[in-house]
Formats: structure tokens, sequence, C-alpha cells
């Protein structure tokens, strides 16, 4: 059973990262800043456009590429879950226009891990990975399987 201080803890964490999404949603860049911790983490799958895992400067610098390269306008805030002394989830929907100017959308889970008040890491996970790869227009290129039968 939680407590009132776990409650507490997760309920500041919740609005750091509804603070973050407002920030984004705003345009108002400079107000994320302060929402991570100078050495936070970002790591994107290695389908995606923009993968691997990025640190600080390096990370917010990234998170302008991904933007760029999948065409998003915006996000709305389906959910914000919290819970225990860290971790939280934002479940959100990406939309945007690809590079033909179709437009799209796309459920996104985020898990961000949050420290004393600031966010240190974030994992976003993409509903359709291939899709991703389409928007940003980069498909995937695949192997054709080997004939195994012999």
């Amino acid at each position: 059973m939680p407590t009132t201080e776990m409650t507490e803890i997760a309920e500041r964490n919740r609005d750091v990262v509804r603070r973050l999404y407002d920030s984004v949603m705003s345009g108002d860049l400079a107000g994320i800043a302060p929402l991570r911790s100078a050495d936070y983490r970002v790591t994107q799958a290695p389908g995606h456009p923009v993968p691997g895992t990025r640190i600080g400067d390096d990370a917010s610098a990234a998170g302008g590429l991904v933007f760029s390269a999948l065409g998003i306008e915006g996000l709305t805030v389906q959910e914000i879950v919290a819970d225990g002394p860290y971790r939280v989830i934002g479940l959100v929907e990406l939309y945007g226009k690809d590079a033909d100017g179709q437009p799209w959308t796309m459920p996104v889970a985020e898990c961000f891990k949050v420290e004393n008040g600031v966010i240190t890491d974030i994992r976003p996970y993409y509903w359709d990975m291939v899709e991703v790869q389409r928007i940003a227009g980069t498909p995937r290129r695949l192997k054709p399987l080997e004939n195994r039968s012999a």
C-alpha cells in the first residue's frame, strides 16, 4: 500500500511531465530546460529515424530532429500515469504531416524517469515503427528470406 509520501512524490513527478508536455505544446522550449537534468538521456529504438541514446544537449538537439523528420505538428496528452518514486508514463497521440503533406497520427507511450524533481531519462515507444519510417521517408529495407527448403 503506497504511503502518503510516495503518493506525493508520484504526483510531483506527474506534474513535471505534465509541465513538459504543456511547454512542448505551447512552443515554450525555454520552459523545458528546467524540467530536465543537464545529463538527461533520450533513447530511441534502432528502427527510429533518429536512433540511439543521446545525453544532455545532444538529446535536446535530437528532439528537434525527430520533430522535423516526422513533420510533428503537435501532440494530445491522453494520460499521465505515475506510481512509485521515479517512473512516469506519458500516453500521447502525436500528429503531423508526412513529406507528401498527408496527415498522420500515432499513439506513443513515453517512459520517464524523474529524480529530485527533474527528468533524467526518456524512452519513447511508438505504436508502429514501420509507419514512423514511412512518415520520415526512411522505409525499412527488408532482406529477402533465404530459401531454407533444400
